[in-house]
């Protein structure tokens, strides 16, 4: 008693623990208040490569991103795709150059690094250098940041400030480009047909609701029967005046012009424009910017491209990391490393004229540029198997699942999803058939929930959900020669019959470009929770070929990282 007594009454000792407490929490602190100054203020100082070694004398690729988010949306990337892209880029090899490096290898003739990469971030955007700064430095890449004028002088927070800007310029990773004045449209038909006049982006609530329009210094501003209404001299004022007035607010803002100009309505300017209008801005263009990238398409620009015409691609949010890598393929002709991903699961299958990448509960299988890729399961040489999952991608391009495929392609059936119809075919050594005529594929039916209904169980499977685009719901069954297809919970396709001569054959998927007026040759396909199985018959019980579901332990995992992705999400936007 006496001891316990003495212990409680032993001040010192208490006051040791609290300083040991204090040191402790303390330290802990100073690790918290580090990182965060690490990632919003600049610390670090882009470390410029050796010039020296540089002995490309071909070509450079260049790729602008539009807006980063933290979880992305249609128009913008989020910063975990962002950041798979840059390190599948740094994988390749590809090293950043600057305006300048660009400027040298047109006028001095000087080499570039092997795999030069010229990027670049689109619509200053605030919340982009917020995401993209760590990636930045994590890397050891510099961007161009390209702005509107007419935003540094309406004080939007949305949007980068001069402040921002010249603070981003002296950390090395950062230049300074322009997309031009303002976003302003003209010559405006919305999906009515109803003629509207100039509009302000702030203007224009979805870019859905309009069928055709121009950018402001794009033509001459019309009437509703497309007939001018203002002549060349005051077309050429018009337009000559929004460039001095860019001018002006950034010499007035940040000192000086940028290097780098990205025109919004790209490939017009020496193609479809007219041609007074193209003069007019090629006059202003060369007199304002060191260079301009005019084309929008193709990545690779060649020792041949002109400053004032040069090339870039804008990835679409919609791309998968292969379907970049795939892209450059195409445009280079230089070889790439695809990303796997999964390399367990993708040992299980064999690619053909496709990349494909497993990652988590998904496959995505990108087709090369106007081929028709294939993934085949090696160990699949089954005649009856049911296949179940979910399938998505683009309306611009085709996803299908093949069953009995042969070796060399001659025999199969094949079910396919292209513009939310289902195809089915199938094919008798070399001559294809369709089965079914083609059919509307059933919308998923979806309880009304609101969010505050929803557990956290059923928010995170939403978010899996959201990885697939126009996800349809399938089950497949193929048992001796009748096909049954259920899409989205409901019956399609009962017990149809298929040609006998029809064997044992391997598994397959397939991602496909559509032919057509899209500007886009190479497609994604996605499938999602896809089980394999080859059903029972006399001599053979049911097998599972493959799976990629995620499994009850993996499902809690990402319900509890989901959760605490949830958590520091609110905090963020609330604070």
């Amino acid at each position: 008693m006496k001891r316990k007594s003495n212990e409680i009454l032993d001040y010192e000792k208490k006051n040791r623990r609290k300083v040991r407490r204090s040191i402790f929490q303390l330290g802990i602190l100073l690790v918290i208040v580090f990182l965060v100054f690490q990632t919003f203020v600049e610390i670090n100082h882009y470390d410029a490569s050796n010039t020296k070694d540089w002995k490309n004398k071909g070509g450079f690729i260049a790729l602008s991103y539009p807006g980063v988010s933290r979880d992305g949306s249609d128009s913008l990337f989020a910063k975990k795709q962002l950041q798979r892209q840059l390190e599948a880029l740094t994988d390749q090899g590809y090293e950043t150059i600057s305006q300048q490096d660009i400027l040298n290898f047109y006028n001095n003739k000087k080499p570039l690094p092997e795999k030069a990469l010229f990027l670049a971030f689109e619509d200053g955007r605030t919340d982009t250098s917020v995401f993209v700064n760590p990636l930045l430095k994590k890397y050891n890449y510099k961007a161009t940041l390209l702005s509107f004028a007419n935003k540094l002088d309406e004080n939007d927070k949305r949007f980068l400030q001069p402040s921002h800007l010249k603070q981003m310029q002296k950390s090395g990773f950062w230049e300074l480009g322009s997309n031009g004045n303002r976003l302003t449209y003209i010559n405006i038909f919305n999906k009515e047909g109803t003629f509207l006049n100039i509009r302000d982006d702030e203007e224009v609530i979805s870019k859905d609701e309009i069928d055709s329009y121009n950018h402001f210094s794009m033509d001459f501003i019309r009437d509703q029967y497309l007939i001018p209404s203002e002549n060349r001299v005051e077309m050429e004022k018009r337009i000559t005046n929004d460039y001095q007035e860019m001018r002006d607010v950034y010499q007035k803002q940040l000192g000086a012009m940028p290097g780098v100009y990205m025109i919004m309505h790209a490939n017009g300017l020496y193609n479809t424009a007219n041609k007074l209008v193209t003069e007019v801005n090629d006059k202003e263009i060369r007199k304002t910017f060191d260079m301009h990238f005019n084309q929008e398409g193709h990545a690779y620009n060649t020792k041949d491209k002109e400053l004032y015409n040069l090339t870039r691609v804008q990835p679409k949010t919609s791309w998968s990391t292969n379907h970049l890598l795939m892209k450059i393929l195409s445009d280079t002709n230089q070889k790439v490393n695809f990303v796997k991903g999964n390399v367990k699961q993708a040992k299980q299958w064999k690619t053909i004229e496709s990349a494909a990448e497993f990652h988590d509960n998904t496959i995505t299988l990108t087709s090369k540029a106007r081929k028709y890729g294939k993934l085949v399961l090696t160990e699949s040489t089954n005649k009856d198997i049911q296949f179940t999952g979910k399938v998505g991608g683009t309306a611009e391009g085709q996803q299908s699942i093949y069953l009995r495929r042969s070796d060399n392609g001659d025999s199969y059936v094949k079910i396919a999803f292209e513009n939310d119809h289902l195809v089915i075919e199938e094919k008798v050594a070399g001559q294809l058939k369709e089965l079914l005529e083609t059919k509307p594929i059933p919308k998923a039916t979806m309880e009304q929930t609101t969010v505050q209904d929803q557990t956290a169980s059923q928010k995170e499977d939403i978010v899996q959900h959201e990885k697939l685009l126009n996800e349809k719901n399938i089950k497949i069954v193929l048992q001796d020669n009748k096909l049954n297809i259920k899409l989205n919970d409901k019956k399609i396709v009962n017990n149809l019959v298929v040609n006998q001569e029809i064997v044992a054959g391997k598994l397959a998927l397939g991602s496909t470009w559509v032919p057509g007026d899209f500007n886009d040759p190479i497609h994604d396909a996605q499938f999602s929770d896809v089980t394999i199985a080859s059903l029972p018959d006399s001599d053979v019980v049911q097998t599972t070929l493959f799976t990629n579901e995620i499994q009850k332990p993996q499902q809690l995992m990402y319900t509890f990282v989901g959760s605490i992705k949830s958590a520091m999400n609110w905090v963020v936007d609330n604070f």
